[in-house]
């Protein structure tokens, strides 16, 4: 059998190959093929596109590239014994590519590849190698693990060369090096790539454990020595700006990143535990975002029932739920709602999810004093229309903020409570006068996430919804992207008679609720029959 040309020799436009690949190998429409490629980031492989977007899994990816390429694809057995780095070649360079070496032979180097435009790939690897250079195209998953497995064993001598102890000077030189610089770079990008929230970090004795938070739900991603632990971790306060020498009190720091063309903001919190310290990063959008009130979950009756209360002059709108809940994204899409030019809406966040044009929007730091109560007091004095409170956490913030409301102003804020009928009781437990509540407080807006059912795996669960079932779309997992569960309470004159001190939430379950529905569980069974959703994951969320 004839063997296939190399990708390299092929001479045609990257972006037509991928645009075939697209169409012919995976059937996307001509139009959103090219509307994707529009979108496409600068130095975005083909795999990690079609990653990105959801179209196909990985394996799918490469064959359709392949296809049109008409070169060699390259499975799981041409990965059972990657060849080490060719001498003279920096391993970023491939890691920018999305490019591995397979093997180092007496003829060539065996290179595989993600994307079509390899002829830059093909030239940096014979240069250094100064051998004929032989490319394949293979799925991108592949590629990321053997990268990560051929670069392990460099990052561990790294750190038994440079740390000798503890000392502060000798953390700091290593944590410098690069193949610890590379590490942390693949750990981030790769978090971000994942489309990871939080990106965890744990010690333990005889490892270090890296998990992402997806879709709310922590998965297990990558483990190093438990060695690499210290200045893997010293090279993350270093990006955050903290101090590498404190290692028995938390730290908070921040940092940003260009990851594939997209600016991430970086909250960097470590902690100490028993076996060295620990730190999550949180990864937050770097530039202005739009946030559609339409897309975060609401039925078209509660989105009517929301929108008429942002259109009121004066009053408190509350949005409750626990932590993860995903109270920031619905304040921001309200926030997009009444961005108009003539309003001036300030928000007081801790931290700042969403970047939103044409509001002001502070950052508390209670390290210099910057807290909710002071944010809102100075902010009173510049002539708002609508002010956003991130989280009435203290009576002073909380009696402020319902005073704000009681004034002349709408005020929209977060308060961590069960549902929305605890929302009343948990405001009068913070110290402010029930008075205040029944003449300020217009709705209630209890909210939790779900995740989505992937809907390329999708299956019926026998009982009139459907069930997860994992594929590569999905990495597996049977669920894609998140949307929100509502609870609608508007506070009419009879709810509000009930607001007395020492009232229960008990008191307020049969409040007037938008569209008839009686809690965050039917809503969720509500989804479950759209197909949004499965039964698992609403009791995953709810409790059984």
């Amino acid at each position: 059998m004839r063997p296939r040309p190399d990708p390299s020799a092929v001479d045609l436009d990257p972006n037509a190959l991928r645009m075939e690949a697209l169409v012919r190998g995976l059937g996307v429409d001509p139009a959103a093929a090219a509307s994707a490629l529009d979108q496409r980031a600068q130095g975005e492989s083909f795999g990690r596109l079609v990653r990105r977007l959801g179209l196909a899994g990985d394996e799918q990816a490469a064959e359709a590239l392949a296809a049109v390429m008409a070169a060699d694809l390259a499975g799981a057995e041409a990965f059972q014994a990657v060849s080490d780095p060719v001498e003279g070649l920096n391993p970023s360079f491939l890691s920018d590519v999305d490019a591995v070496v397979l093997r180092v032979d007496e003829d060539a180097v065996i290179v595989a590849v993600a994307d079509p435009d390899v002829r830059r790939i093909v030239q940096g690897v014979a240069i250094a190698s100064r051998r004929p250079v032989h490319a394949v195209i293979a799925p991108l998953s592949l590629i990321e693990r053997a990268r990560s497995s051929s670069g392990a064993a460099g990052h561990a001598a790294a750190a038994d060369r440079s740390v000798e102890d503890d000392e502060p000077s000798s953390l700091s030189a290593a944590s410098r090096e690069a193949p610890i610089v590379r590490l942390v770079d693949e750990l981030i990008a790769g978090a971000a790539r994942a489309r990871a929230s939080d990106l965890h970090i744990e010690s333990y004795p005889d490892r270090v454990r890296a998990r992402l938070r997806v879709d709310g739900v922590l998965h297990d991603w990558r483990t190093l020595a438990p060695r690499l632990s210290r200045v893997v971790i010293s090279r993350i306060k270093i990006i955050a700006g903290l101090d590498i020498a404190e290692r028995r009190l938390p730290q908070d720091g921040r940092a940003r990143v260009d990851i594939d063309g997209e600016v991430f903001d970086l909250r960097v919190a470590t902690i100490p535990s028993a076996h060295g310290e620990g730190v999550v990063i949180r990864f937050l959008a770097g530039k202005f975002t739009a946030v559609d009130l339409e897309k975060v979950g609401l039925d078209a009756e509660s989105l009517q029932a929301l929108r008429r209360m942002l259109r009121s002059p004066f009053g408190l709108v509350l949005v409750v739920g626990p932590t993860g809940a995903g109270k920031s994204t619905t304040l921001a899409g309200s926030l997009m709602a009444l961005n108009q030019p003539g309003a001036k809406l300030v928000s007081i966040e801790d931290p700042i999810e969403y970047q939103i044009d044409g509001v002001t929007q502070i950052a508390v730091r209670p390290t210099i004093g910057l807290t909710f109560a002071s944010a809102l007091r100075a902010i009173l004095r510049s002539d708002p229309d609508v002010i956003v409170v991130g989280e009435l956490r203290d009576r002073e913030t909380a009696e402020m903020a319902t005073d704000a409301a009681l004034t002349g102003h709408l005020v929209l804020a977060t308060l961590h409570a069960n549902d929305a009928a605890g929302a009343i009781p948990r405001l009068i437990d913070l110290g402010v006068d029930p008075a205040l509540i029944r003449s300020t407080l217009r709705m209630v807006v209890a909210q939790r996430l779900v995740r989505r059912l992937c809907v390329a795996c999708r299956a019926p669960d026998g009982e009139g919804g459907y069930r997860p079932v994992g594929c590569a779309v999905c990495d597996q997992t049977g669920y894609r992207g998140r949307t929100g569960l509502f609870e609608l309470l508007e506070i009419d004159p009879d709810t509000a008679e009930r607001i007395r001190p020492g009232c229960a939430a008990s008191d307020f379950s049969e409040g007037t609720r938008v569209d008839g529905v009686h809690g965050l569980r039917a809503a969720g069974l509500a989804r479950v029959r759209e197909g949004v959703t499965s039964r698992d994951e609403i009791i995953r969320v709810l409790g059984p």
